[in-house]
């Protein structure tokens, strides 16, 4: 069977972070001009243009952490495919390195993501801090 748009566009994009390139013009190609992208984090960012800054940040933690995304499972359906993911640093951070799990919902149109919708616990970052 062959990996649906959905699926591959979401380990185009676990790829450009884990490179570290998630800030670079080649990954905000991979959306639409009108993406609706949500991180917990922040309110949803409503085309490419609000999610450049975005993806510079992303990139910034991704570099200063050394993490490595990985996908745990996938399941998807015609335009749209669900990932459970971990995300895991290679330094330590406050004396350890951590992990923490999330998912994300991805949904594509003509090629490209126009959803993506993330989950984790936000209070990881708060703990790390503490």
């Amino acid at each position: 069977m062959s990996e649906s748009t959905a699926v591959a566009l979401a380990k185009k994009l676990r790829d450009a972070y884990n490179s570290f390139e998630a800030d670079q013009p080649g990954t905000l190609d991979l959306f639409t001009d009108d993406i609706m992208y949500r991180d917990p984090r922040f309110p949803a960012f409503r085309g490419k243009e609000s999610l450049t800054g975005y993806l510079q940040q992303v990139a910034g933690e991704n570099r200063a952490l050394n993490v490595v995304w990985e996908y745990t499972n996938i399941i998807s359906e015609g335009d749209q495919a669900a990932v459970e993911w971990m995300v895991r640093t290679g330094m330590d951070v406050g004396g350890a390195k951590f992990e923490f799990p999330g998912a994300a919902f991805f949904r594509v149109r003509d090629g490209k993501i126009c959803y993506y919708c993330g989950y984790w616990d936000t209070g990881i970052l708060q703990r790390l801090s503490e």
